[in-house]
């Protein structure tokens, strides 16, 4: 009887553990990926040329 609870307990410390660790593995991927979705929005807005002095396009 000891036996069968001492391993459901380790069973459920496990459990618990694989879920933090899936739940901490997710959180570091999603951070990484909001870093990578800044730097790009950054590098999109450099790359835009400065809008005209004269309210009318130059470029056309």
């Amino acid at each position: 009887m000891m036996e069968s609870i001492a391993a459901a307990s380790m069973s459920m410390s496990q459990l618990q553990f694989e879920t933090a660790y899936d739940t901490a593995v997710m959180k570091k991927s999603m951070d990484v990926m909001k870093s990578q979705a800044e730097s790009l929005i950054n590098d999109m807005l450099a790359a835009v040329p400065a809008p005209s002095q004269y309210g009318f396009d130059v470029y056309g």
